[in-house]
């Protein structure tokens, strides 16, 4: 919270701009000069490069109060479309790095920001390391889940493909291992695009990780 109110204020005392883009628009690509900061106010977003093989990666999803470019140097680092419509709020690098030098708390959540997507990267590590595939997704949906761990719905709002590229898998293998964690009753699907944990310490162990 405290990086969302200091962070956001910049936007709003810096008379940020707010637009509504469509599902699966570009909103910056890898290796574009950074003129504008993006904070998400809604919707969802996905951050990608492409491999030297052509194959894409997805390195990490972006929710409400996530931010675009505010750690990038120079230029983005990684391309970002959404996955559904979305509103954000943009700012231009220059105002936002002159609010930052004159408003200590707002470096203090640059700071904490870095230091976030750090460990985010982390993360996406131990995913894409020696976990199977139904370890991998156990994980993933746990990412959603604490987006609103008041919840045991989990919303869905992204395809099969945007998931087997986050993980390092393959369409059918994220689907397989869906099947494989319904039968094993630890979720339900619903029409709704969302699914229901059934038990986030059982989805855990199977996961093997502890949400903090």
């Amino acid at each position: 919270m405290f990086r969302e109110i200091a962070m956001g204020s910049a936007f709003i005392q810096c008379d940020g701009s707010v637009k509504t883009f469509t599902q699966n628009y570009t909103v910056v690509s890898e290796g574009e000069e950074i003129r504008r900061v993006y904070m998400v106010n809604d919707g969802l977003l996905r951050a990608f490069r492409f491999l030297s093989d052509g194959r894409r990666q997805i390195t990490h999803f972006l929710f409400p109060n996530d931010f675009i470019g505010l750690v990038d140097s120079g230029s983005y680092s990684k391309s970002v479309e959404t996955v559904v419509e979305s509103k954000l709020t943009s700012l231009s690098q220059h105002k936002l790095q002159a609010f930052v030098r004159c408003n200590e708390v707002a470096w203090l959540a640059l700071q904490k920001e870095t230091r976030n997507l750090l460990r985010r990267s982390n993360s996406l590590q131990v995913i894409l390391g020696s976990l199977s595939s139904v370890e991998k997704l156990s994980c993933f949906i746990l990412l959603l889940y604490q987006q609103k761990p008041e919840s045991k719905f989990v919303p869905i709002a992204m395809p099969r493909q945007d998931i087997a590229d986050f993980l390092g898998l393959t369409v059918e293998t994220v689907s397989r291992s869906f099947t494989r964690l319904r039968k094993l009753g630890l979720i339900v699907s619903h029409d709704s695009g969302s699914i229901e944990i059934c038990s986030v310490s059982a989805l855990q162990q199977v996961a093997g990780i502890k949400l903090s």
